[in-house]
């Protein structure tokens, strides 16, 4: 589990989310709206929503369609959450039911941690 998560605000361009998973190396960002987790966004979301725009605005640059797009236009919601006192197999349970590749870990409200499909398979490895 990723305890050090970085949220973004439904309100932010892609252009924003496509910077903060360069800078950051990450995949998987929660999504927040007056402190609450509201969505999830992937970086096949920002693909995929650059194909779509693509289409959409054809008279506008790539990079002009990844700051016109807001990441709640593309956004998964809801997220699927877990509890951090869920268990490994609990955990990769969900993840196969829903078909989901990260979970929020969310205590009281709040996102504490992020479990992805990786992070349960390094977890198991270690068994």
């Amino acid at each position: 589990m990723t305890t050090e998560v970085v949220t973004l605000l439904r309100s932010d361009t892609l252009r924003l989310a496509d910077d903060m998973m360069i800078l950051t190396n990450l995949r998987h960002f929660p999504v927040l709206e007056e402190g609450k987790a509201v969505g999830i966004i992937h970086r096949l979301d920002l693909i995929r929503a650059s194909l779509v725009s693509v289409i959409k605005y054809r008279n506008l640059s790539p990079g002009e369609i990844l700051s016109t797009v807001v990441v709640n236009d593309v956004q998964m919601e809801p997220p699927t959450m877990i509890s951090p006192d869920a268990t490994l197999k609990e955990a990769a349970r969900i993840v196969v039911e829903k078909n989901t590749d990260c979970l929020l870990v969310v205590e009281r409200g709040d996102v504490v941690g992020l479990a992805t499909r990786t992070d349960l398979l390094r977890e198991m490895a270690r068994d």
